[in-house]
């Protein structure tokens, strides 16, 4: 048994240095959310394919549902959820429009939305699998969001953003101090 969690622990390792080496995306490292311990180790581009998953599993769930209210939320959160990824200054977007920083709260709110949704619009109990379903993508959208390195995107080879990155994270090249002569006086 010892032999499997090492093994298992060994390829996480393997798997995590690999995605950190990949420089998936590119610009600012993300800050620390509420000051949490959090470690961001979803690359964006990833989540970005993840937004889009989201969107068309929730069309899914709209197909299957029983109640109109129920196909209405699906079908409104799934729209939402793929007009924003669309629109988002990302590298899988059309059009870089809204600001990651901007995303990443509705990220938060779209999460929250499809929690919310069969219990305040009232179709938890006719249509409990769409419901699961839907609840299930928002939990697990809050999740992916609290460990994305939501970075913004820079359409060149990133290298303005990097070096903000750099000083950001406090790794700044030094800069000469200018001295200044003392008036006496």
């Amino acid at each position: 048994m010892q032999d499997i969690t090492e093994s298992a622990r060994e390829k996480v390792q393997d798997v995590l240095s690999r995605v950190e080496s990949a420089n998936l995306s590119t610009g600012a490292r993300s800050r620390p959310l509420l000051g949490l311990p959090v470690r961001r180790v979803i690359p964006q581009d990833i989540h970005s394919l993840m937004d889009y998953a989201n969107g068309a599993a929730g069309l899914l769930a709209a197909s299957f549902a029983n109640t109109s209210r129920a196909k209405l939320a699906n079908s409104t959160l799934s729209a939402a959820s793929a007009g924003v990824s669309v629109l988002t200054d990302y590298k899988l977007s059309l059009a870089k429009v809204i600001p990651i920083e901007v995303h990443e709260a509705v990220d938060y709110a779209w999460g929250i939305s499809n929690v919310v949704a069969p219990f305040a619009l009232g179709y938890y109990r006719e249509d409990k699998a769409v419901s699961w379903m839907q609840m299930a993508l928002g939990m697990g959208t809050i999740a992916a969001s609290l460990f994305t390195d939501y970075r913004s995107y820079s359409g060149s080879n990133g290298s303005n953003n990097h070096r903000r990155s750099t000083q950001s994270s406090g790794q700044a090249r030094s800069q000469p101090k200018r001295r200044t002569k003392k008036k006496k006086g």
